[in-house]
C-alpha cells in the first residue's frame, strides 16, 4: 500500500484531480454555450435562431428530407442563390400561407443534415422555450430517422455536439451513449473539470496562439485561407460538417436540373440492412418526448410523414414499414399532434425527387403547396397561430428577405443551462425484428447525413 501511495502514477492522479478541482472552482476557460469552437450547419442554425429579432411562429424540424426542399423551393421562388450558412426560413411558405389565411407567420428552418429524433428533442427542450417558443412545430420524418443501423449512438451526430451545450443531457445519458466506453468518457468529463472541458481549453489556447502568430508572424497566414472543403479533402473525419460562408449554396433550378436523378440505393441498403432494435426504440422514445415537451409548453406539433420513392421504400421489409407507420401515427395521436401522411400520396412521382429520398425544388413545391393547404384548413393550427397573430398587410407579403445578424463567436450568451424536468419517461416496448446491428462506419461516427457531404459542404457547390 505504501509503495502504491508513493508511486508516480498515484501522485499524478492526485495532482490531476487537485488541478481539476482548482480549475473547476476558477471556471478555467469557461465559454458561453454559443461560443462554438467552429461552425457547422447546426452551429449556424443555432446562432441565427438565438439572435433573430423576430421570433418564429412556426419552426420546421427534421433531417435533410426537410432542409433540402425548403431551401431549394426558396431559391427558385426568390430566383437567387441562398447561402446554406445563412438561410434559415421558408419565404415561400410564409408568403403562400399569408395569402391563404391572412396571417403573418415568420418561420425558422431547424432542419439539419443527419438530424435524428434525439436531436429534435434537444432542439425542442433546450431552445424552443421562453420568448423563443413558437406557436407551431412542423416535424418532418422519414424511416431513416429511426432505422439507421449505421448510427453508432445518438451522441455521434453533428447536431448533438452543438445542441448538448445548451442543456443537461445527464438525465438521458444512458440513451444518448449506450456504449460503455462513450458513457465512461462522458461521466469522467462530469467528474473531472479539465477532462470535461478539454475542448473549451483547446479552443481558448488556439484562439490565443492564433492572435500571437498574427501579431508576431503575419507572413505565416498571408496565403489564401483554407476552406472547409480543403480540410475535408485532407482530413475527411476532422470537423466533418464544418461550414463557412459561401461554401454551400442552394441555387435556382431548371427543368434540366430536375431531370437529373442520383441513385443512392446502395447507401440505404446499408442503413436498412438490419433493423437495429436499440436505435429504433431509442429514437421512437425521443420522438415521443419531443412531442410531449412541445405539448407541455402549449406548442402545437404537426408530424409530417415525408414522401420517399417506392424504390427506397421497397428496401424495407413490409413488417418494418408497417411497424414504423403504425408507431409514428399512434404516437402523434397520443400526443395531440396533427398527423399529415404523405407516405401513400401517389401524386409524388420519382421525377419529383433528386435521389431516392430527397425532393428536388419542383417536388418540394408540390409538397409545400399540399402542406400549406392542409395547415390553412386545420382549426388547431389556426387557433394556435391566431392567439398572438394579426392580419398581414399586403406590403409585408412583398417585403425583403430577412437578413440574419452578422456572425460572431463572441456571442456573450450565458453559459449552458439545465434541462427542465428530471428525465425521460420509461419507454414503451416497441415491436421490432431483433436482428443484430450492422457494422458502423467512421463517416456516420462523424455525423454523416443521408445527403452526401460533398453535396452539402462543397466549396460554392449547389445542392
Amino acid at each position: 500500500m505504501r509503495q502504491l501511495i508513493t508511486s508516480r502514477f498515484f501522485i499524478a492522479v492526485i495532482a490531476f484531480g487537485a488541478l481539476s478541482l482548482l480549475a473547476g472552482w476558477m471556471k478555467l476557460c469557461a465559454v458561453a454555450a454559443a461560443d462554438f469552437p467552429y461552425y457547422s450547419w447546426t452551429a449556424w442554425a443555432i446562432d441565427d435562431f438565438l439572435h433573430r429579432k423576430t421570433p418564429a411562429k412556426i419552426v420546421f424540424v427534421g433531417s435533410s428530407l426537410v432542409l433540402v426542399p425548403l431551401c431549394g423551393v426558396d431559391a427558385d421562388f426568390l430566383q437567387q442563390k441562398l447561402d446554406g450558412s445563412e438561410h434559415h426560413q421558408s419565404v415561400y411558405f410564409e408568403r403562400k400561407f399569408a395569402e391563404k389565411t391572412g396571417l403573418n407567420v415568420p418561420t425558422f428552418n431547424f432542419a439539419l443534415p443527419g438530424e435524428m429524433p434525439s436531436d429534435a428533442y434537444m432542439i425542442t427542450s433546450f431552445l424552443l422555450k421562453g420568448d423563443k417558443r413558437p406557436d407551431v412545430i412542423v416535424y418532418g420524418i422519414g424511416p431513416r430517422d429511426f432505422m439507421d443501423n449505421l448510427l453508432p449512438s445518438p451522441a455521434a451526430t453533428d447536431p448533438y455536439r452543438f445542441l448538448s451545450r445548451f442543456g443537461d443531457v445527464s438525465p438521458f445519458a444512458s440513451l444518448m451513449m449506450p456504449d460503455w466506453f462513450e458513457r465512461m468518457s462522458f461521466e469522467a468529463g462530469r467528474a473531472l473539470y479539465l477532462y470535461g472541458h478539454k475542448q473549451e481549453i483547446a479552443q481558448k489556447f488556439v484562439a490565443r496562439a492564433g492572435k500571437e502568430f498574427n501579431r508576431d508572424a503575419p507572413w505565416l497566414f498571408s496565403a489564401v485561407p483554407v476552406t472547409s472543403d480543403v480540410r475535408h479533402q485532407l482530413l475527411p473525419d476532422y470537423q466533418a460538417f464544418a461550414l463557412g460562408h459561401g461554401e454551400a449554396f442552394f441555387r435556382p433550378s431548371t427543368p434540366e436540373d430536375h431531370a437529373k436523378f442520383v441513385d443512392n440505393l446502395a447507401e440505404y441498403k446499408k442503413r436498412y440492412k438490419n433493423l437495429k432494435r436499440e436505435t429504433y426504440e431509442t429514437q421512437m422514445r425521443f420522438f415521443t418526448e419531443a412531442l410531449a415537451t412541445a405539448k407541455a409548453r402549449g406548442v402545437h406539433a404537426i408530424v409530417v410523414a415525408m414522401p420517399i420513392t417506392d424504390i427506397n421504400r421497397r428496401l424495407l421489409s413490409d413488417a418494418n414499414w408497417d411497424m414504423y407507420r403504425t408507431n409514428i401515427k399512434t404516437i402523434a395521436h397520443d400526443q395531440g399532434a396533427t398527423f399529415v401522411d404523405f407516405n401513400n400520396d401517389r401524386s409524388f412521382k420519382q421525377s419529383d425527387f433528386g435521389d431516392t429520398v430527397h425532393l428536388h425544388s419542383g417536388g418540394g413545391k408540390l409538397w409545400l403547396d399540399k402542406l400549406i393547404d392542409r395547415l390553412a384548413a386545420d382549426h388547431d393550427v389556426l387557433a394556435s397561430l391566431e392567439e398572438r397573430e394579426r392580419p398581414v398587410r399586403t406590403a409585408e407579403l412583398n417585403g425583403p428577405l430577412r437578413a440574419g445578424r452578422p456572425r460572431s463567436t463572441e456571442s456573450g450568451l450565458p453559459p449552458a443551462g439545465t434541462i427542465a424536468g428530471s428525465g425521460l419517461k420509461p419507454a414503451a416496448t416497441i415491436a421490432g425484428s431483433g436482428l443484430p446491428p450492422a457494422a458502423t462506419s467512421a463517416r456516420v461516427a462523424a455525423g454523416s447525413s443521408p445527403l452526401s457531404q460533398r453535396q452539402l459542404a462543397g466549396k460554392g457547390g449547389a445542392l
